[in-house]
């Protein structure tokens, strides 16, 4: 189990994500959907930029009796954030996709997603609850206002 929760958390961190999310508008940027990377772009520099400046501003000490070594503060957790960044990209681009049952599986697969990472976070002792509530927090506020940013610009409607 220590093992697999490691692995979700190295593959939901902050690095391995953006690395996911550059890739991903590599082929976006080949196959002609442009305005979706900007999408993802804004949404991942908002909630990466608050949660790192509240990270170093509060700098809150993490758990004690934690399994892995962290070296910055805890709170929020960068992972859940991120985490809720794919969850909320993935509910609001499945939103889009007309047949129902692949729109379900992609909703699932999004929530699956944050709440294995963020339980991930929480089973290495790395986090308390939340810490991760604020981070999922933050990300889904950061991909909604990146909503509403691009519904009021005329190029991206």
């Amino acid at each position: 189990m220590f093992t697999f929760q490691l692995y979700i958390s190295h593959i939901g961190g902050v690095i391995s994500t953006a690395t996911i999310f550059a890739v991903l508008c590599l082929f976006l940027y080949v196959w002609g959907y442009r305005k979706q990377i900007d999408m993802i772009v804004l949404s991942t520099c908002l909630a990466m930029s608050v949660t790192y400046t509240l990270k170093y501003m509060l700098n809150v000490p993490r758990p004690l009796e934690a399994l892995v070594f962290e070296h910055d503060g805890r709170f929020p957790s960068g992972h859940a954030t991120m985490a809720a960044v794919v969850m909320g990209l993935g509910i609001y681009y499945g939103s889009k996709i007309h047949r129902v049952g692949l729109r379900r599986v992609v909703y699932m697969l999004s929530i699956l997603w944050f709440c294995l990472v963020a339980y991930s976070r929480l089973y290495l002792g790395v986090h308390v609850l939340v810490d991760v509530v604020a981070g999922g927090l933050i990300g889904v506020v950061a991909v909604w206002v990146a909503v509403q940013v691009f519904k009021h610009l005329r190029y991206y409607r």
